[in-house]
């Protein structure tokens, strides 16, 4: 089996705005700019994009639970998954992309808006092992190489 590649990562965290109903949120970010968006990213290359909605009935299961973690509140989790960062850079200068953050405005609380770049190792997909070697040893590539990530030499384009 092959050795695993590195994977980024970035991920959103947003709230929608006051007064806002979740099936208001959840429809137009589901149902109108998802969908918008996803076909944007397709055509820059974008391996994944995905969105979790976080609402009161997963927040209730959550607690329901008795998690010994605290839970986070927010409304909406997107995250897309790069082997660089040239593609989200490529994006944010995209006018349909720039246009349909501008449409969220009456949508999303953008001061609250928390972002987390990281990589990935996925050991487990479609319920099957996978980057683990026959002798069960994982096949992600060391540390070093994972954490040597060049830092971008330009900022992503205004695209709110």
């Amino acid at each position: 089996m092959a050795k695993a590649e590195r994977v980024l990562r970035i991920a959103g965290t947003y709230y929608r705005k006051p007064g806002l109903s979740e099936k208001e949120f959840h429809d137009f970010l589901s149902y109108r700019h998802g969908v918008e968006c996803a076909k944007i990213h397709e055509r820059y290359g974008i391996l994944k994009y995905d969105m979790a909605f976080n609402t009161e009935s997963t927040r209730a299961l959550g607690k329901s639970m008795k998690l010994p973690y605290k839970l986070n509140d927010h409304d909406l989790q997107i995250e897309y998954y790069v082997k660089d960062v040239s593609s989200l850079l490529a994006i944010s200068g995209d006018e349909g992309f720039r246009a349909l953050h501008v449409e969220c405005e009456p949508y999303v609380d953008i001061a609250t808006t928390t972002v987390t770049v990281s990589w990935v190792e996925v050991y487990l997909e479609n319920g099957k092992l996978v980057n683990i070697d026959g002798e069960g040893k994982s096949l992600q590539p060391s540390f070093e190489e994972l954490a040597d990530i060049k830092v971008s030499g330009e900022p992503v384009s205004k695209y709110y």
